[in-house]
């Protein structure tokens, strides 16, 4: 070999050593970043599925995560686990259980007006009452208006609330509601 040789091979190295350093550890410093961020996420998954869905918040909040109240009984934990470039940061919502509305119609005042009669059809369950589209599908087709599911039978009548009622049911034909 000569000198040429040698000083090209030795210069070609001097430039490309530090790329190779760096390329070399990549995979030690993704693994160091997934590990924490699967803490991360481990710690928020944690915490909030012990939360859903429960009356009140429960359990100590790890010391790496924060909670934030984000309105309607609805809260955000944020994991932070790591140091300087291996920082990872994992974020979860959850709710507490809903509260049950306390609507009563004692006055017996409706939405809707009564139809004069019904048709054959039967309500779907995606627009129970049919007022949300339903019943203009059926009045284009020359139909009257379904029949909401709280009359499609006398157990349904008397199985149904009168508070969630969209129009007055007393009439339609299965004797008196024992809450109207």
């Amino acid at each position: 070999m000569n000198i040429t040789s040698v000083v090209v091979a030795a210069s070609l190295m001097g430039i490309a050593a530090p790329g190779v350093a760096n390329m070399a550890i990549q995979p030690m410093l993704a693994q160091k970043r997934a590990n924490n961020l699967g803490t991360a996420e481990a710690l928020a998954v944690t915490y909030a599925a012990a939360n859903e869905g429960q009356d009140e918040l429960k359990g100590e909040l790890p010391e790496e995560c924060t909670r934030e109240n984000i309105g309607s009984r609805s809260y955000e934990v944020s994991c932070e686990v790591g140091e300087g470039q291996f920082i990872q940061t994992a974020t979860r919502s959850f709710r507490l259980s809903v509260e049950s509305p306390t609507y009563t119609n004692p006055e017996r005042e409706f939405a809707w007006e009564a139809p004069p009669q019904y048709s054959h059809v039967e309500c779907l369950s995606t627009d129970p009452w049919g007022v949300m589209w339903y019943n203009a599908h059926l009045k284009a087709g020359g139909l009257g208006q379904c029949i909401p599911a709280a009359a499609w039978n006398r157990n349904r009548y008397f199985a149904s609330n009168p508070d969630d009622w969209l129009w007055d049911l007393s009439d339609h034909g299965y004797g008196r509601h024992p809450d109207y």
